[in-house]
């Protein structure tokens, strides 16, 4: 996936799950990336759901 803005990334990571925990994207002009999604331990669910401020997005638990 060609990635052209920082919103396209944020709906992407948003998107990722346990089911969909590896993404590919290209970032024009840098490269090829592999983003892997990796189960944090400690409190899960406590921050789940944390606005992300520059974007209003919802923040995912598993970042």
């Amino acid at each position: 996936m060609e990635i052209t803005s920082a919103e396209e990334i944020m709906i992407l990571l948003s998107s990722m799950d346990k089911e969909h925990s590896v993404a590919r994207i290209y970032v024009p002009g840098i490269g090829e990336f592999t983003i892997v999604l990796q189960k944090k331990e400690g409190n899960s669910g406590a921050a789940a759901e944390e606005r992300v401020p520059a974007a209003g997005l919802t923040r995912n638990p598993y970042l």
